[in-house]
């Protein structure tokens, strides 16, 4: 009977222990969509960022655009004559008619060209005088107008001679449309620098309401928002419970910059979208992974309630249960390994089409040069267009031909078994060869053998690999800028020395140190992944070499590559100019690699001597 009771008392201890672990892990699950929540919403916000940034730019083009031609045309010598006859016999039709002409009609934004004597209002090219001025002028000379009509207008303010004044009028409206738009998914609003009214786009067009009028409560909650933001002069999101435009409650997500930090300078803006097409699929995600994860661990929960009966009722039963087990691990381990040798399948039948594709390439370009060197002595001596045709046709399967048994023969498998004893420089040449479509036509190539026919055991492949890594990047420190590149090769004792040299853009000392770690680069985002040298580095390590890199800001970069030759004997790694430890490229910089390039500077200057 105690044994009953202490079973039961285990029993109901490892339930509760389950239950916690249970309740645990919903929590830890609960806190990381939390955190993928928050996640989710930062990309949503730099998205509408940027969406703000392109509509700052365009408001920006527009606002200057209609500044330029103002100052062309107020800087008119006809203008100043007109003004001159006004002062003269007192009448401003012909002013008046001049400017009504003016060059600004032709800008859609434009709205008004008033003239002011003395702070006072002279004629206007509308013929209009009823405005009034709601701000001052900024730094920028822009000040807030609106007419008897509640049409508002920014005014670009500029003074001249003779206490004569101008407001060129800009039609919100329009300059909204213009630069700003419409869009199905998102609202933008404007809102001006000193927070007197907002701008956005309404179901029939733009609409402009001030600061303390009366809008929805969607319109509301944004304008209040992007003032909030404003005033503290801060970019900011937040997600607010609102009602869209037919009345339905929606969470929206709302971002802002404040017109301290656009472009334009003279409005803030923000952004309203659906918090919902945000959050949503991450919200579904999680409840679909506490449904069923909920079900999973009350279905494991279930197995181990019945495993426990089971061996409490039959230890026959569990006995029974550890073999199954241990079959069910064999078999396992066997379908992983059948996997493995699917996969190693998989990548040999790929490797074979390779070869059967550069194969089948060859097959067809063979006729194609076979045919035109027939035709060519067929052709009458005096055909030399026809000739020089079919020459073309020749040199250029000649040329694809060498690409596709470059190809065949990069994509061989290069690993230390395939280490065999190689020409270095035919290696050099033929990689060279292959980044030659790559290399922008302002930069030039030179190169500088004097290791022929000697040999280093290496693996083909990884050393023009090697090769290539350097040289593209060579490519793209001279790319636009144009240079030189230097590949040379000489024998230093046992072992052979690779040396690539430009003249392209350098490295500091910063970057220097980093060059070698794997995913560094300072290439733009989507142009380079950081692993080119760290391959270089790795490979170098392969073949018991050195390699060494010095560089100066517009001065170029300059590597050495040391590989023992074929038959030395591999000493311990050596990275950088000590000549010992293990590979930190942090502890090399500028200054102590020039020391070891000083001890064969003579031999350098024989090199480039040998090039002029």
């Amino acid at each position: 009977m105690k044994k009953r009771t202490a079973g039961r008392e285990w029993f109901i201890i490892a339930l509760v222990v389950a239950v916690l672990c249970i309740a645990l892990g919903i929590n830890g699950v609960w806190r990381s969509f939390e955190r993928f929540d928050n996640s989710i919403l930062n990309e949503k916000d730099n998205q509408l960022y940027s969406l703000m940034r392109s509509g700052d730019i365009n408001l920006e083009n527009s606002i200057n655009a209609i500044q330029r031609e103002a100052e062309t045309f107020l800087g008119r010598e006809r203008l100043k004559n007109e003004i001159a006859n006004w002062k003269k016999n007192g009448s401003t039709e012909s002013l008046k008619t001049y400017i009504s002409n003016n060059t600004l009609v032709s800008n859609p934004i434009y709205a008004d060209l008033v003239m002011n004597y003395k702070n006072k209002f002279l004629c206007s090219a509308s013929g209009s005088k009823s405005y009034t001025q709601l701000t001052g002028s900024d730094a920028n000379g822009m000040s807030l107008w609106k007419d008897d009509n509640n049409a508002y207008y920014m005014a670009w303010h500029q003074e001249a001679a003779g206490n004569i004044t101008y407001d060129v009028m800009i039609d919100l409206l329009r300059l909204y449309s213009m630069a700003i738009g419409k869009s199905n998914d998102r609202e933008i609003m404007l809102l001006d620098a000193s927070s007197v009214i907002a701008m956005t786009a309404g179901p029939d067009g733009p609409v402009i309401k001030e600061a303390e009028e009366e809008a929805g409560e969607k319109f509301s909650n944004f304008r209040d928002f992007m003032t909030s933001c404003q005033k503290e002069g801060i970019a900011d999101g937040i997600s607010v419970d609102t009602t869209d435009d037919a009345g339905k409650p929606y969470t929206a997500r709302m971002v802002a910059i404040p017109s301290g930090n656009t472009v334009n300078g003279e409005f803030a803006m923000g952004i309203l979208a659906d918090y919902e097409d945000a959050i949503a699929p991450s919200r579904k995600a999680a409840e679909g992974i506490f449904l069923y994860g909920g079900l999973a661990m009350v279905g494991v929960a279930g197995l181990l309630l019945l495993l426990i009966m089971m061996r409490r009722a039959n230890a026959a039963s569990s006995a029974e249960l550890r073999v199954l087990k241990k079959k069910n691990e064999a078999m396992e381990e066997i379908n992983q390994k059948m996997q493995a040798l699917a996969h190693h399948q998989r990548l040999e039948t790929i490797g074979t089409m390779t070869a059967s594709i550069a194969h089948d390439f060859n097959n067809l370009l063979t006729p194609i040069m076979g045919y035109s060197i027939m035709t060519m002595e067929m052709l009458p001596a005096d055909a030399t267009d026809l000739q020089e045709n079919l020459m073309e046709i020749y040199d250029a399967s000649v040329k694809a031909k060498d690409i596709v048994t470059r190809l065949a023969e990069l994509t061989k498998k290069g690993n230390e078994e395939n280490f065999k004893e190689i020409e270095v420089d035919e290696v050099i040449r033929n990689a060279l060869k292959v980044t030659l479509p790559a290399k922008p036509k302002e930069v030039e190539v030179k190169a500088n053998f004097n290791a022929e026919g000697e040999k280093i055991k290496a693996d083909r492949t990884q050393i023009s690999q090697l090769v290539m890594n350097i040289v593209l990047n060579a490519y793209d420190a001279m790319r636009g800028e144009g240079g030189t590149l230097l590949v040379s090769t000489r024998i230093s004792g046992e072992e052979v020395v690779l040396r690539f040299k430009d003249n392209g853009c350098g490295m500091d000392t910063e970057t220097m140190s980093r060059i070698f770690d794997p995913f560094y680069t300072t290439k733009e985002s989507g142009k380079g992944t950081g692993l080119g040298l760290a391959i270089v580095a790795q490979i170098v390590e392969t073949h018991g070499g050195k390699i060494y890199v010095d560089s100066e800001p517009g001065a170029g970069t300059e590597f050495r590559v040391y590989i023992p030759l074929a038959g030395a004997e591999m000493e311990s790694l050596a990275w950088g100019p000590g000549g010992e430890g293990k590979f930190d490229t942090k502890r090399y910089s500028v200054n102590l690699i020039r020391k070891e390039l000083a001890r064969i500077q003579a031999e350098k200057e024989e090199e480039d001597a040998a090039q002029n």
